[in-house]
């Protein structure tokens, strides 16, 4: 099977069903698809039912968090790519899949995003992105199309994290200098922007995750300001 798409719930209702239209409308059938449901107590599973034809696997059970939720879907997946595409995000059109198909050549193929608001923003992405990239820019999940063995040489996320573990992840890869990425020019995703990482009262989480994780990988940045003034803030705000 060339892809394996993962979509991770938890209470869903109002935009599920535009997640499930994206995937199952695509006109390439090359993909198995795994959702992972956090038990949600609204109608999301009761949607997920009207396609259960459709899912590989479904599962629907309490979990410790976004990132446990995405690991239980890597242990069931077996396609060659991978990517998710959680609850309210959807893929740009029909034929995502069938158009990326012919261009795997990389261990990381990501493309651009639109996001959900009204008119839409357009997200670009460079060319060409490495480690040292990753301290200003993501790699944007919802549009990467990452080679399933990746899992089994560099692990899975790191469950510690509430928001920031696939960045961690991208930058625990990317410290191999083996592995290739490759920028498609092409919206591959609409992103909805309202989920608990674009969500403000997050923010001071987001920073501490994403402080912790430049501290770990960037030796350049535990010398820089900015690393030292956000170290000195953390550990007297603990």
């Amino acid at each position: 099977m060339k892809f394996l798409i993962i979509t991770v719930c938890f209470n869903e209702v109002t935009h599920i069903r535009e997640t499930c239209e994206s995937v199952v409308g695509q006109s390439c059938v090359d993909f198995e698809w795994i959702v992972v449901d956090g038990g949600s107590t609204d109608r999301t599973v009761e949607i997920l039912e009207e396609y259960r034809e459709k899912i590989t696997v479904l599962i629907s059970e309490s979990d410790n968090g976004i990132y446990h939720a995405m690991n239980k879907g890597i242990q069931r997946a077996n396609g060659e790519y991978l990517i998710f595409l959680n609850g309210g995000d959807s893929f740009v059109d029909k034929d995502i899949l069938q158009g990326v198909k012919d261009e795997l050549s990389a261990d990381l193929i990501y493309g651009d995003l639109l996001t959900s608001g009204n008119p839409p923003s357009k997200i670009r992405f460079p060319e060409a992105l490495s480690k040292k990239d990753l301290l200003k820019k993501m790699f944007p999940h919802q549009a990467t199309f990452i080679r399933r063995s990746l899992f089994d040489r560099f692990g899975t996320y790191d469950e510690s994290f509430k928001i920031a573990g696939d960045y961690e992840w991208f930058v625990r890869v990317l410290s191999d200098s083996s592995v290739t990425t490759r920028h498609i020019s092409k919206y591959v995703s609409i992103f909805r922007d309202d989920g608990i990482s674009q969500n403000k009262a997050f923010r001071m989480l987001r920073k501490r995750e994403n402080h912790r994780i430049r501290w770990k990988y960037y030796p350049s940045y535990r010398f820089s300001f900015k690393g030292l003034k956000e170290a000195f803030r953390f550990f007297f705000n603990k």
